[in-house]
């Protein structure tokens, strides 16, 4: 009885390989949690070195970092935000990418406010911050990850 050992091909998507990934829901400061997950896709094709090409489609999770409200007296909102993982197929690649927003700063506003009006000086608000669906984001293959060859394709989004 021979003992079978069909090896499969693997591709190697490299440590450093960079990767266009889209933010698939609109995150806000004023809404958003420490903690909470949200869906990225792969936006653009990147061709591997053995020449194989990662579709755009794929699809990963980011996940919030840290979120803060706007606040009174000028407190501005907050968001930072990283990208977890690329799924292709059943497995995943590590991601390493970060992005923070801070909103403007009121000062100005406020202490004039403050001065003049004291009993509105609660009412003054930062700005909330947030990132838009859609918006392009670049992130990192966080170490070497092996696929299985032929890569399945990207799942079909309705």
């Amino acid at each position: 009885m021979l003992a079978s050992t069909a090896a499969y091909a693997e591709t190697l998507v490299p440590e450093g390989t960079e990767l266009a990934m889209r933010v698939e829901d609109a995150l806000s400061s004023n809404t958003a949690h420490e903690g909470d997950r949200f869906t990225i896709s792969l936006d653009e094709d990147v061709k591997l070195p053995d020449g194989t090409i990662l579709r755009a489609g794929y699809r990963g999770i980011g996940e919030v970092v840290e979120a803060r409200d706007n606040g009174m007296l000028g407190k501005n909102g907050k968001l930072n935000v990283r990208l977890v993982y690329l799924k292709v197929g059943d497995d995943r690649i590590r991601l390493r990418a970060n992005r923070g927003s801070k909103g403007e700063t009121r000062v100005g506003a406020t202490v004039a406010t403050v001065i003049l009006f004291w009993p509105a000086a609660p009412f003054i608000k930062g700005k909330d911050v947030g990132i838009k669906k859609g918006t392009v984001m670049t992130a990192y293959v966080d170490q070497d990850a092996k696929l299985p060859s032929p890569l399945p394709p990207p799942p079909v989004v309705d």
